[in-house]
Parts: structure tokens; sequence; C-alpha cells
């Protein structure tokens, strides 16, 4: 679900990973009472962020899309192999550009690659050609090199 916060992608924490989790905490807490198991940041200019604890990537077509680092995202580990291991454009999207997409997918270290199958009233088709694509790559070189 999209948040009812935002990130502010010019602030002093912008892509820094702190102690301070009250923020997402409090935000997940939000998601999971609506029965989502994640909730998505859009920044302070109305671009899509990045989830409570993941990093985001949506499809249209045959392209995959994530947000710039600029857009205050963390530089999440997973999020650079996914680009490293798979072909990714690096753009600013509104939420309604976003809720476009004909694949949405997050990452992050605990949950690897996850498809999402609903977003706010949106639910999306069961077929994930390009998520599973990328899904298979990032298993695959995971296992290739345990500590990438």
């Amino acid at each position: 679900m999209t948040a009812p916060w935002t990130r502010n992608e010019r602030g002093a924490l912008a892509g820094v990973k702190s102690t301070s989790y009250a923020e997402n905490v409090r935000t997940l807490g939000y998601a999971a009472a609506r029965h989502a198991s994640e909730a998505i940041f859009l920044n302070t200019a109305g671009h899509i962020c990045e989830g409570t604890g993941t990093n985001i990537f949506l499809v249209f077509g045959d392209t995959i899309v994530t947000p710039p680092l600029s857009s205050g995202p963390l530089a999440g580990i997973t999020r650079e192999l996914i680009m490293e291991w798979s072909p990714v454009e690096e753009r600013d999207l509104t939420l309604e550009e976003a809720k476009r997409a004909d694949e949405v997918f997050i990452t992050s270290s605990m949950r690897d690659v996850q498809r999402i199958e609903g977003w706010d009233d949106l639910i999306f088709s069961p077929a994930r050609p390009i998520t599973e694509a990328v899904a298979t790559a990032f298993a695959e070189g995971s296992q290739a090199d345990l500590d990438p």
C-alpha cells in the first residue's frame, strides 16, 4: 500500500541506514492494520521512493525501472545486485505512473525478490515473467557468489 507519510529526499538522513527505525515501524504497522505486508513511500516531490525496508522495482513491458538514489531510497545491497545482474533503468516515477506498471516487485536482504500482488486498490495479473526472471537471476547469482 502507499504510505500516508513521505520520505524527505533532501533531508540530512536521506539514503542513510540509521538506528532510528521508528518511522518505518509506525508505517509498517499502519500497513499491517490494513492487511498489507509493506508500505511504499513517496518523497516530497511526489515520486516513488522505497518501502519501509525494501527497494521497489516496476516493470513496463520489458523495461525494469527503479527510483534513482536522488529520490531518497537506501542503496540496498539487493537493489545493487539486481541492477548488476539485470538491465534496470533508474528514473523518477509518480504514483500515477507507477500504478500503470505491468509488474511490481520489492527487494531486500530478507525478502530477496518478492512480487507485489496488489497495491492499494490495484490487483496485478498473476503472470509475472520479468519478476520471475529477475528472481531466478538473483537466486542463481546469490548461489554463485555467497559474498557478493
